[in-house]
């Protein structure tokens, strides 16, 4: 079983509204904000001004070669900690009336997309046939298939990912330090390599603050601070900073997994829950690990 979400499920997420997107043109560059949205066939669509389809040079002729970029960050109002980024190059075309009333029921984290198209000034409604799609996570990069990606089903609690955040930090945040540091140390992840790496620097009992930045029905990210660097902790591409210690060592990300994918949102809550109370503390699987060592 994976303990993380695939990729092309992080990327249909992506794509029903969460972050922030912009559509720029392939043969002038022009760039344009947009309301992404993702309808439950797995078509792809935004939602944009009338000038700024002008600007595309989309206004009814030739489908426009268009490159589609969504990035995405913690739902955080005070941390800023980048979650993924997708680059899908494709066809843009504004829809046809007769198309824009099934559109309208696309999944958009934003909001209601027929409420956003009703009051949005001179809204048009385009449709974006996907080529080829990029992704950038924890993971690594990786190619999606547009076959992949069409038929890939969201993740319910990523969706809702600003919601989970917020009840961690209002009901469990003081928790989370003596959760992590009740752990020991990182752990490889689940069947990956490095699991012969040293565990210096390893140590959670040193972590001194928590945050939940991340959330999908697998597990939760977990922003791990020390005061101290974290020895052999990657950071600054090797830059020198003489006598001082390297701030960004004293910071890193760790994934926490439920025993099993929850459901919803509120479940993911309830499962990081238990785990503060030491409901099964035992169980392997709940150990954290880096991202980037990907389980087999």
């Amino acid at each position: 079983m994976s303990h993380l979400p695939g990729a092309a499920v992080v990327a249909a997420t992506a794509l029903c509204g969460t972050g922030t997107a912009t559509v720029t043109s392939a043969e002038t560059g022009e760039q344009v904000g947009v309301v992404h949205a993702r309808t439950a066939a797995g078509e792809v669509v935004v939602l944009l001004t009338a000038d700024g389809a002008a600007r595309l040079g989309a206004e009814g002729g030739p489908d426009v070669a268009v490159r589609l970029e969504v990035v995405v960050e913690a739902a955080l109002p005070d941390l800023t900690v980048p979650r993924a980024q997708l680059v899908l190059d494709g066809w843009l075309a504004p829809l046809a009336d007769a198309d824009v009333g099934a559109a309208l029921d696309a999944t958009c984290a934003l909001g209601d997309l027929a409420e956003l198209h009703a009051h949005w000034p001179d809204a048009v409604l385009a449709a974006v046939e996907p080529a080829a799609a990029r992704l950038h996570w924890p993971e690594g990069c990786t190619d999606v298939p547009v076959e992949d990606l069409a038929r890939a089903v969201p993740d319910p609690v990523t969706l809702r990912e600003g919601h989970v955040l917020a009840r961690v930090e209002a009901e469990l945040g003081d928790r989370l330090v003596g959760l992590v540091q009740g752990m020991g140390h990182v752990h490889p992840a689940p069947g990956g390599a490095g699991s012969g790496a040293p565990s210096t620097g390893r140590d959670l009992a040193r972590v001194e603050e928590v945050r939940c930045v991340g959330a999908d029905r697998h597990g939760l990210v977990l922003r791990c601070r020390t005061s101290t660097p974290w020895a052999g902790q990657v950071c600054c591409a090797g830059a020198s900073h003489g006598d001082a210690p390297c701030a960004a060592s004293t910071t890193a990300s760790l994934r926490l997994l439920f025993p099993s994918p929850v459901a919803d949102a509120d479940a993911a809550v309830d499962a990081l829950a238990l785990l503060v109370l030491g409901a099964s503390a035992s169980d392997p699987a709940r150990c954290p690990y880096a991202p980037g060592r990907r389980p087999a």
